[in-house]
């Protein structure tokens, strides 16, 4: 770290000369702007050639010999990549697949809409500032959707219902569209770290974030699975007993998913590790449920096993959400000494 001395100049104004090489390096000359952001941690960046405002950024792909599922992951990435409009186009005319690959995107992405399509192109944009949705308050929508369709599962393995099941289905949608927006704010904290100032998140606290919601994702994916095999189990009655005590195994495990992200939230170590050291007491539990469950029919053996390992993961996704609430709790040490 090179070190400078802070100066006094006109009796008032504090003042430090920038490094020379590194203004170099920025091409910076007499009379150019600089940006300055204050740091959560209370250092100050420096960013060579501010702009108050910017230019909206556009992403252009062809679709001309695209697969629809390439051209739907294409517009994903440069959302995430956060570029605010992405440009579909093509030499003749957009086929009806690649449009429906940009509006299945675009539903699958918050605040992406669409507004100039003709016959040979579509442009969607996002009108969402990650700003104004804090990456905590993200968080807890995709801890309480991932709750809901917990619940909705549990329901489920004991009474079967069409709706609900599509009710769970519709929020998994959701929960990806969070994760996503969480994901593309931590892309732009890593583009521009006065994000870091604007959001009062370090970069490690907002990968964090980020680790976080990724396991909640995946949790929820498991509530998702849970629900479809819990539609396809035959009742007839057989099973009654053994699925009882495989929703009181889903209930514990889900109880340790709401309380490891918790703990990360609200900093609380001790919960977090409670919720590891009974996380790890699934195994052997989980071992003698699939057992039992090879009593069955092959059929239900099959739907059982797959319901009882979601159990398993979902726990082991709460250890690792707490181990992350562990390592969040401890702060970084202070390297500008």
């Amino acid at each position: 770290m090179e070190l400078r001395k802070v100066q006094l100049t006109g009796g008032s104004s504090l003042t430090v000369t920038l490094p020379k090489t590194w203004a170099e390096k920025a091409d910076l000359q007499a009379g150019d702007v600089v940006g300055c952001a204050e740091q959560p941690d209370g250092s100050m960046a420096v960013h060579p050639h501010a702009k108050g405002d910017r230019e909206i950024q556009t992403y252009h792909l062809s679709a001309d010999g695209a697969d629809t599922e390439s051209l739907f992951r294409q517009v994903i990435s440069a959302y995430l990549n956060g570029f605010d409009a992405i440009t579909v186009t093509s030499v003749d005319e957009i086929s009806p697949e690649a449009r429906d690959a940009v509006q299945r995107a675009k539903d699958r992405i918050m605040g992406l809409e669409i507004i100039e399509e003709d016959m040979g192109s579509v442009t969607v944009q996002d009108f969402l500032d990650p700003k104004d949705f804090h990456v905590d308050k993200a968080l807890r929508r995709l801890q309480m959707l991932t709750q809901a369709m917990q619940q909705d599962a549990d329901d489920l393995l004991t009474t079967p219902d069409d709706r609900k099941r599509t009710s769970v289905r519709d929020r998994d949608d959701e929960v990806d569209r969070l994760f996503w927006l969480i994901n593309k704010q931590f892309h732009a904290l890593l583009r521009d770290v006065s994000y870091a100032s604007k959001m009062e998140l370090s970069p490690g606290e907002a990968h964090n974030f980020l680790l976080v919601a990724r396991l909640c994702e995946r949790t929820a994916d498991h509530a998702n699975r849970v629900a479809g095999e819990a539609m396809e189990i035959p009742r007839d009655g057989e099973a009654d007993e053994l699925l009882g005590e495989i929703a009181q195994a889903w209930r514990r495990s889900t109880s340790l998913f709401e309380d490891a992200v918790d703990t990360f939230r609200h900093h609380d170590p001790e919960t977090a590790d409670r919720v590891i050291q009974e996380a790890n007491e699934f195994q052997d539990e989980q071992a003698q449920l699939l057992k039992r469950g090879t009593d069955f029919g092959s059929q239900a053996a099959v739907h059982i096993a797959f319901v009882v390992e979601s159990i398993g993961r979902t726990a082991a996704y709460a250890a690792n959400i707490a181990e992350i609430a562990i390592n969040h709790d401890v702060a970084a040490p202070d390297t500008t000494a």
